[in-house]
């Protein structure tokens, strides 16, 4: 037992050193094994070691303005937008897949119901994944050597930030009875829509593997698509957290989620776009200073 509990106080220990800086991990690892250091002792050296290291890192300001500017507010407001569009597109996946009929589409308004159901839900989709990019690939550059800890942290609020709430589209309880709609099919797209991408730009910046035009071309219509989306932005911060327009935002229709509603949460997209804002703003400096 003691041999086994020695190994996997070893593997730790590499795990940990994994957070170094390659030269500083390889000068680690040597000195571990002339002094003969393993198992247990040998992990709470090195993660004692990671401990200084990244607390000399957060005596910057980066890291904080990543915190403050990406990871909490940004990360809360996927949290909701992305809940809000599983339960939302979950109702109309269940409706279309149970009620659904080919017959039907020889009625007028049926195709055109259901290209704007696959539009919006592809719209919204499309400006999670690219916020989530955006917000990664800033997140890198901002964080650097502290950026698995930022991410970490946007993890966490990504994935529990609407613990408490709850849309309301989970008043139609039956939608929801299943275990699939009701629990795991939030967290996929959770995973897929926004922690993947958010990986994806945090390895881009990283490696350095976009052109200079490509983030530009991009960061543009990242803000165009931030436009469009601006509408379902707003209804995942009332209706996807169980809140109802009050009458007096409601247009003369008198009905939610109508062209002629009031929208008092517009500045919340001037957060989601500010990635974008700063990704074209760095590439136009660098343009700038290579000419």
């Amino acid at each position: 037992m003691g041999e086994v509990m020695r190994r996997i106080g070893c593997v730790l220990a590499d795990l940990a050193a994994t957070l170094l800086e390659p030269q500083e991990r390889d000068v680690v690892r040597g000195d571990l094994a002339e002094c003969g250091v393993s198992g247990w002792r040998a992990f709470l050296e090195v993660l004692g070691l990671v401990a200084r290291r990244q607390a000399a890192l957060w005596s910057d300001w980066r890291p904080w303005i990543a915190v403050i500017a990406i990871v909490v507010p940004i990360g809360l407001m996927l949290s909701y937008a992305t809940r809000w569009w599983a339960d939302a597109y979950a109702i109309d996946i269940q409706i279309y897949t149970r009620l659904w009929d080919i017959s039907y589409l020889k009625y007028p308004g049926w195709p055109r119901e259901l290209a704007l159901v696959f539009w919006s839900g592809t719209l919204s989709a499309g400006a999670l994944a690219g916020w989530s990019w955006a917000s990664g690939y800033v997140l890198a550059s901002l964080s650097r050597r502290t950026g698995w800890i930022a991410i970490a942290l946007f993890a966490l609020i990504l994935f529990l930030g609407t613990l408490g709430t709850a849309t309301i589209a989970r008043a139609n309880a039956g939608a929801f009875a299943g275990h699939f709609f009701g629990v795991v099919f939030p967290r996929l797209i959770r995973f897929c829509l926004v922690m993947l991408p958010a990986l994806w730009g945090m390895h881009c910046f990283q490696r350095a593997s976009v052109s200079r035009r490509t983030l530009a071309t991009g960061a543009v219509a990242l803000i165009a698509l931030t436009a469009a989306a601006a509408p379902f932005l707003e209804s995942s911060m009332t209706l996807g957290r169980g809140v109802y327009l009050s009458g007096a935002v409601l247009g003369p229709d008198n009905a939610v989620g109508t062209a002629d509603d009031l929208r008092p949460l517009w500045p919340i997209s001037l957060v989601m776009v500010w990635p974008a804002v700063a990704i074209l703003l760095s590439t136009w400096r660098r343009v700038s200073v290579s000419s």
